[in-house]
């Protein structure tokens, strides 16, 4: 999970090339967070959960976006 959460990470911050499994962008060229979601789901027999858990975890990091975005507008009017 930390792994995935790592490749999950802004596009600004990293290098991106390409997936060693699927071919899509991945920073550094790793296996990309859905690849590993899909190990991860074989790995605990439940690719249901595993799928559910990085969908959650990438609505958290859009929130907490939109949350800084809205701060820094306040910062800026004030």
């Amino acid at each position: 999970m930390t792994q995935i959460m790592y490749q999950c990470r802004p596009q600004a911050t990293a290098t991106l090339a390409q997936c060693r499994r699927c071919h899509a962008q991945s920073p550094g060229g790793m296996e990309c967070a859905r690849c590993l979601t899909e190990q991860l789901g074989t790995e605990i027999g439940n690719r249901g959960a595993a799928v559910r858990w990085l969908d959650s975890f990438l609505k958290v990091q859009a929130d907490e976006q939109q949350v800084f975005r809205c701060a820094h507008r306040v910062d800026a009017t004030a």
